[in-house]
């Protein structure tokens, strides 16, 4: 996935709203997938307002909001900042959204409160609603219990979007309920005045813990155990090779000199005869904050980089693969970075390369995967001296192409929409989706950076692979890069169209990106593996 792939559908934040009670002490929740922290969330609750921050880690974004409460548990207005979740509380927002809630609209607008609202029908007694946010779960949970029945429909507006999805509550009990939102169901434990103690998604293996806040963290549910301690931090990846590997595997720091940032990685380096050097390759990992192996709190279990490398480790290939900026050992950088400047932290890894003794400066290349293959052409176009590049999964359109395909992609699968009814829903996002690309630079600059006059300026060989059923990345836009390739004279191109495999190289038949969390497995098509072996075999040793 990757700062690039990623769907761009608005994510705009949003906090929880609450019953007319007395004020709260402040509320944690830590929101987990497997063993992965991919969100946390600390929140207040008075009689008027809930004010909450919700920091996602994928996106490293903070989401400061406050809700004005209205009477039967509904919000009247939601004001939202997204910061950089390093960012000081008072600093300066990368986004502002103010959501007024009436009877039959929702009010949005972006900016300064003087700017011009939009307005969206809704129906009477919605709600707001941000993924991943405990507190807007409990105000759901509050308000179906204020209606009082057995059974509540609770018209939800998502920020995501900016359209209406419907959430049905359904009571177990006085002390837990199932939660239906868009066809995912969530099993809730709440307190006696409604309050949210925990939470399992059981499809997606997310669990919501509670580690503070309003007396005693409830005991979890018989299906969805849940600890009422603080989790303990995740332990670090295991980057070793595996046992018996004809390679080592070394931690090593590169440093760019350009941004004054350091990359944290792992140089995999094959069993090679005293005096000699190997060939050697960088990978580039996709949109989105991903460590070394490209893994990703979304995806559970999900490590291509990891089973890259030690495929091509058993070919004699070297391979560095580094930590994005801000994950893991990798410094942050600077604010409002680009895929140009990520394109200037591989060039540092290919320098580090060439220092190296065991590494054959002559014989290096590049593996970028969806966002990363967009950056490697930058390089290729800029190095020459290149032996080798794979783009996996790349776009041969400007992002606004490529996103407006995705989110009519993702309503059409989420909504069930068609006709003239999907084409209001895409506008509707749209609204809010190119406030949100107008405020982040990294999105701006991917918006309408044309991919292919770098692609013309590529001398050295060039494998292109792309999933057959990839649903982020259509697969007519491999020909396309390959095409705009030979057009500016280069003709050693390589096109391989795997069958049956999505943009996380993972088999897949439907390989609809709504429905990753249904998969079987999250290992990387073999024949994806070895493809990319044999062309790099065949090219750099």
């Amino acid at each position: 996935m990757g700062r690039l792939m990623r769907v761009v559908l608005a994510t705009f934040a949003i906090g929880p709203v609450a019953a007319q009670q007395p004020a709260s002490p402040k509320t944690e929740f830590v929101v987990t997938a497997g063993t992965d922290t991919i969100a946390t969330e600390e929140y207040t609750r008075s009689a008027s307002e809930v004010q909450t921050a919700l920091t996602i880690k994928a996106q490293a974004i903070r989401i400061d909001c406050t809700l004005a409460l209205a009477p039967d548990g509904l919000v009247s207005r939601l004001e939202t900042d997204v910061r950089s979740a390093s960012a000081a509380p008072a600093s300066a927002p990368m986004q502002r959204a103010i959501f007024e809630f009436t009877k039959d609209s929702v009010l949005l607008t972006m900016g300064e409160a003087s700017a011009p609202a939009q307005r969206f029908a809704v129906p009477a007694g919605t709600l707001p609603f941000v993924n991943l946010s405990s507190a807007i779960v409990e105000q759901i949970l509050l308000r179906a219990k204020m209606l009082g029945d057995e059974t509540a429909d609770i018209p939800l507006f998502t920020t995501a979007g900016a359209h209406v999805v419907h959430a049905k509550v359904q009571w177990a009990g006085a002390d837990s309920a199932v939660l239906t939102i868009a066809n995912t169901e969530m099993r809730a434990r709440v307190s006696p005045d409604g309050r949210l103690l925990g939470a399992f998604v059981p499809s997606q293996n997310v669990r919501f813990t509670r580690v503070t806040g309003g007396g005693e963290t409830a005991p979890a549910a018989a299906s969805a155990p849940m600890s009422g301690r603080t989790p303990a931090a995740p332990a670090r990846p295991d980057y070793s090779a595996p046992p018996g590997a004809p390679y080592t595997a070394e931690d090593v720091r590169v440093h760019n000199d350009k941004a004054n940032v350091t990359l944290a990685g792992t140089l995999t380096i094959p069993t090679h005869a005293p005096g000699t050097r190997v060939p050697a390759v960088v990978m580039i990992t996709g949109s989105g904050a991903q460590d070394r192996d490209e893994s990703t709190p979304s995806i559970p279990g999900w490590r291509p980089f990891r089973q890259i490398a030690d495929t091509l480790g058993r070919r004699g290939i070297a391979v560095l693969r580094l930590d994005d900026r801000g994950v893991g050992g990798s410094d942050a950088g600077p604010h409002g970075a680009t895929s140009a400047d990520f394109a200037d932290d591989i060039r540092a890894a290919l320098a580090y390369l060439r220092t190296r003794p065991d590494v054959d400066p002559g014989r290096l290349g590049l593996i970028g995967h969806s966002e990363g293959a967009l950056i490697a052409p930058m390089i290729g176009a800029t190095d020459p001296s290149l032996h080798a590049i794979v783009l996996i999964a790349g776009t041969s359109r400007t992002g606004r192409e490529v996103s407006d395909e995705q989110v009519r992609e993702a309503i059409t699968q989420r909504m069930h929409l068609s006709g003239a009814e999907l084409d209001s829903a895409v506008r509707a996002n749209n609204i809010v989706r190119d406030a949100q690309v107008a405020s982040s630079p990294w999105l701006s600059f991917w918006f309408n950076y044309d991919p292919i006059p770098a692609a013309k300026k590529l001398r050295m060989p060039v494998l292109i692979v792309q999933g057959a059923t990839d649903t982020q990345v259509s697969p007519e836009q491999a020909k396309e890069l390959a095409a705009a390739i030979r057009s500016g004279g280069n003709h050693e191109v390589t096109v391989r169209i795997i069958p049956e495999t999505n943009h996380l190289l993972v088999h897949d038949p439907n390989g609809s990106f709504t429905d990753y969390a249904k998969l079987q497995s999250v290992s990387v098509n073999p024949v994806v593996l070895g493809t990319t072996a044999d062309w790099l075999t065949a090219h750099l040793k």
